[in-house]
């Protein structure tokens, strides 16, 4: 029997993977640890092996292709894969928002464009060692990896370690440790050794905190991931809050783009779309999209020191940028990543896609709808 539409995860940035057709099996794969004995095979025929590709700022990206078996045995009777146990997958790096990002799925070559997201926040959750627990995007999960019952000899102070877990199974590359406990104090989270000198410059014999127990942290965080704890102990962990943020939609492109630069009054087409460039200023640029009788009218800009600083972490700002025709299967934006200013001299500098697609959290895969795709970071 094949389990159709089996749990997905599309995972875009780091990697790119999708959950597939799958034999029928008790337990689904999804955000199932891989085991540490699982077989690798390199260099997989018929696959993309160390293929290098540059992006419009001039990075070169290596692209491997690939496909996983998560949980997956084999008895008497053939091989077993369960419900979401079958992945397609390629390893591309951090991405760069409008930088034509190259992936590979499946051998086939894709070019990465934008994305969107949401903050995904829990609140009030307990765990006992080795949970996991679905985020509300469910793209992602918590892990209570550890929990250290001992760390420094002595009862009262106890190191619990989050792992954010993906759909895949796969484990995101930082670990969330936390301490509490009534001999740990909270001089890491609470303000105190951030606020000023937390010791005097020196040797110290028996004077300052020599003889406290341990500066702990309640709240470890990384880049836009937090876990705040309340309380650890032995046998479970009370969470206050723990957030990360999700992908919700991702924009990719099979065709190459259309680079052009353009004065006011140009016209190019694009896919089934005419776009026409109506105005340009020191800092901006509005251009007018035409489609299967409907128009989209997009201002890109301020262009200054301001937004050039949050373009990249900040996607109110990246919206500033960016535009979708009225079928939403074009995308033009503004050329920030080229080697000179995209407004300049009278003209404008832009990046025009066709045939986009934009890939939702459960969407299914448009070139195989036996595949179900779950962006994310």
């Amino acid at each position: 029997m094949l389990q159709k539409h089996a749990a997905v995860a599309l995972t875009l940035a780091a990697m790119l993977c999708m959950a597939g057709t799958a034999s029928a099996a008790s337990r689904p794969a999804v955000m199932a640890s891989p085991s540490p004995s699982a077989a690798m095979v390199i260099g997989m025929p018929g696959m993309v092996n160390g293929v290098k590709l540059k992006t419009i700022s001039g990075v070169v990206k290596t692209q491997w292709d690939g496909v996983v078996l998560r949980k997956t045995r084999v008895t008497s009777k053939g091989v077993v894969i369960p419900p979401s146990g079958a992945y397609i997958t390629i390893r591309s790096g951090n991405w760069k928002p409008f930088d034509n990002e190259p992936i590979t799925l499946g051998g086939k070559p894709f070019y990465y464009i934008n994305q969107r997201s949401v903050r995904d926040v829990l609140h009030d959750v307990t765990f006992t060692p080795g949970e996991t627990k679905a985020m509300n995007h469910k793209s992602r999960g918590w892990q209570l990896t550890q929990v250290e019952k001992d760390p420094f000899f002595m009862e009262g102070g106890y190191v619990a370690t989050f792992k954010l877990v993906k759909a895949t199974g796969n484990y995101y590359g930082e670990a969330f440790p936390v301490m509490a406990g009534p001999r740990v104090n909270n001089d890491g989270s609470n303000g105190v050794a951030a606020a000023k000198n937390y010791e005097e410059a020196g040797v110290s014999e028996r004077k300052g905190r020599l003889d406290d127990f341990i500066m702990g942290k309640n709240v470890s965080a990384d880049g836009r991931t937090y876990v705040v704890v309340d309380s650890v102990t032995p046998d479970e962990v009370k969470v206050r809050e723990m957030g990360t943020d999700s992908i919700t939609d991702a924009w990719i492109s099979a065709s190459a783009p259309m680079m052009t630069s353009c004065r006011a009054g140009d016209k190019f087409v694009v896919g089934d779309a005419e776009v026409q460039v109506t105005m340009i200023s020191n800092d901006a640029a509005t251009i007018l999209i035409s489609e299967g009788g409907k128009t989209v009218e997009k201002t890109f800009g301020p262009w200054n020191a301001d937004t050039r600083s949050k373009l990249f972490l900040s996607e109110t700002v990246r919206d500033s940028f960016w535009t979708l025709s009225p079928s939403g299967k074009q995308i033009v934006h503004l050329n920030v990543n080229g080697k000179e200013s995209p407004l300049g001299n009278g003209k404008v500098s832009l990046v025009a896609y066709k045939d986009v697609i934009d890939i939702q959290d459960g969407s299914l895969w448009p070139y195989d709808p036996r595949f179900i795709a779950r962006p994310e970071t």
